[in-house]
């Protein structure tokens, strides 16, 4: 698992409010929007939590990379 999206699933897994099956919340999707514009890569808006954590992890990977 990459070190971001390890720091990102220890943050989460902390959050009482935390629901890997809910949709992604809107600071998840803000995140994720963003990335994906940076990298030109398809914002997919029907991502869970956990879909979203891990999508940002992957991406923040590309752009450290």
């Amino acid at each position: 698992m990459p070190n971001t999206l390890r720091v990102a699933q220890a943050n989460l897994n902390m959050d009482p409010d935390y629901d890997a099956n809910a949709p992604m919340t809107e600071v998840q999707a803000a995140e994720l929007r963003a990335l994906c514009e940076k990298l030109d890569e398809p914002f997919d808006t029907a991502l869970n939590q956990r879909q979203a954590m891990e999508r940002i992890g992957a991406l923040q990977d590309q752009l450290d990379g």
